[in-house]
């Protein structure tokens, strides 16, 4: 390295550590990983003239890939070229705090785990500013039936059933996909939309036939998804064949919340099965992703009024339903009107349609009902 290239990168470190100085402070203390705003499992790798150097690299490059999660897992695909790309202030000046896992150093290299949690108050006008919609919901987890066809023989519980252990091993083992540092950022980020699959216990086989699965059948598929806190099942269906070393996964998937045909596709190639049976889950988790936050996106140009009335049996009742209303993005204002011992009148104000604030209200088990021109909203019962 000459001596231009010495003092240039000297230069670099030094600005780059002055950006960050504060945040390497607040390294190794608590973020709240469950908030959608904080972007897990950035694993950073550089290497400098010393570990000190190479760690400040390594935060500010940490910084800059979280930001960029963040923001995709928050928009459609179709936007992600539009998306901005900021300088290390402009991100760090966003930053609440960065928490460092499984930490290494060596004499020149610096390795870890990053959590970076950005506030929203900060990164969402940067969006609006520039007109690209996004999506703040979550929903309830979506529980997923993989229904394996061997041959002719469908089965669910049973096995071998190599489709449903490749749902495991990328759930429940934490395989995700290889490649790109932008591909395992994004996986390693909470989802929108969950996904979860059944553990296959004698309970599950007695809950739910693999014909309950391909017919979907309600009061079983009802009954598997409140056992795992689910809002919906998806039944993933999946056959293979492999003429001549070249293999064919056709697969369809559907929801049970929706009525809507089942979503048909077929995925050709991979070295081995588990291959094939990867590449379709990648698939198939980012288009439920996206549909979700299609579904979701708000328009804030339109806002609307809904008075409403709520049953209530204490003032601890209401106090419950109110919170969990207010988690809502979609909220603006609630207003109460009139409150009494057994019910409150109240008037919210919100972002976008109605189907969306129902759809929102769904996620917190609370129903919203319009009954014969009034409308109500309550606790789901059983919560």
């Amino acid at each position: 390295m000459t001596e231009t290239q010495q003092n240039t990168m000297m230069n670099m470190l030094a600005r780059v550590s002055a950006i960050i100085c504060v945040l390497i402070l607040w390294t190794n203390s608590p973020v709240q990983a469950d908030n959608l705003f904080a972007v897990k499992g950035i694993s950073v790798d550089k290497t400098a003239t010393s570990a000190r150097d190479a760690r400040v690299l390594a935060l500010a490059e940490g910084q800059k890939r979280a930001f960029s999660a963040l923001l995709r897992k928050l928009t459609p695909k179709t936007y992600h070229p539009d998306l901005p790309v900021l300088d290390d202030a402009e991100i760090a000046s966003m930053v609440t705090g960065v928490q460092v896992m499984k930490e290494k150093t060596s004499a020149t290299r610096y390795l870890a785990d990053l959590t970076v949690e950005f506030k929203e108050d900060r990164v969402l006008p940067i969006l609006q500013a520039r007109r690209i919609p996004y999506s703040e919901s979550v929903s309830k987890p979506i529980l997923v039936l993989p229904v394996f066809d061997n041959g002719g023989q469908k089965n669910l519980w049973d096995e071998p059933n190599l489709w449903r252990d490749a749902w495991i091993e990328v759930f429940d083992s934490k395989k995700g996909p290889e490649g790109s540092l932008q591909r395992q950022d994004d996986w390693a980020q909470s989802r929108v939309l969950p996904i979860r699959v059944p553990a296959g216990t004698l309970e599950d086989m007695k809950m739910v036939t693999v014909d309950d699965a391909v017919y979907l059948r309600e009061e079983q598929i009802r009954a598997i998804a409140d056992t795992y806190g689910a809002g919906a099942v998806l039944v993933a269906y999946a056959s293979l064949q492999n003429q001549n070393g070249i293999r064919r996964l056709d697969i369809s998937y559907q929801r049970s919340d929706s009525f809507t045909p089942a979503v048909v596709e077929t995925f050709t190639g991979g070295d081995t099965d588990r291959d094939i049976f990867r590449a379709a889950i990648f698939d198939v988790v980012a288009n439920l992703q996206e549909g979700w936050k299609d579904q979701n996106i708000l328009n804030r140009d339109v806002q609307n009024k809904l008075a409403v009335s709520t049953k209530i049996e204490n003032l601890q009742g209401w106090l419950k339903i109110k919170e969990k209303i207010a988690k809502i993005p979609a909220i603006e204002q609630l207003t109460v009107r009139e409150l009494s011992i057994k019910s409150v009148y109240w008037e919210i104000s919100f972002l976008g349609d109605l189907s969306q604030l129902r759809n929102a209200l769904v996620q917190q088990n609370l129903v919203l009902e319009d009954e014969e021109g009034y409308w109500t909203l309550n606790e789901k019962a059983g919560n």
